[in-house]
């Protein structure tokens, strides 16, 4: 794996179908970054729940949905971004509810375990919320 920084943008319309290669992108993208196969799959799912979850949560807004891909030495993260009322970000609040991302076959609780790290900001009218996995040594 190369250690410069790679990032991919996506931008996706209210009521995509595509969240499905956005998962595939992140699944690649992951195994590129040295990422063993059952975090790659188990990151790309995450992904795609919180993709569906912000579309849905952001199905009022005519922006759509902006996703950047961004793959570190150490760490990837995923943050999704629209444009929004200032209600919280599809963050940990969204996740507790145990059907918050029942459209992609994951719950609440289950996602949080497929990510290191949740973070989320709203500010001037956009909502952020970004998923970040580390890449942990091989043994």
């Amino acid at each position: 794996m190369s250690s410069d920084p790679v990032r991919v943008i996506f931008h996706l319309d209210q009521n995509s179908p595509l969240a499905g290669v956005l998962r595939a992108a992140v699944q690649f993208q992951a195994a590129q970054a040295g990422f063993e196969p059952e975090r790659c799959t188990e990151f790309a799912a995450a992904s795609e729940a919180v993709c569906l979850g912000t579309l849905c949560q952001a199905a009022d807004s005519q922006s759509g949905l902006d996703i950047a891909l961004d793959s570190f030495a150490d760490r990837m993260e995923i943050s999704f971004l629209h444009r929004g009322q200032s209600a919280p970000a599809v963050g940990l609040e969204t996740f507790a509810s145990p059907d918050a991302f029942g459209a992609a076959g994951i719950n609440g609780q289950e996602l949080l375990t497929r990510v290191d790290r949740v973070l989320f900001n709203t500010e001037n009218g956009k909502v952020r919320t970004t998923l970040v996995k580390y890449l942990k040594p091989h043994s």
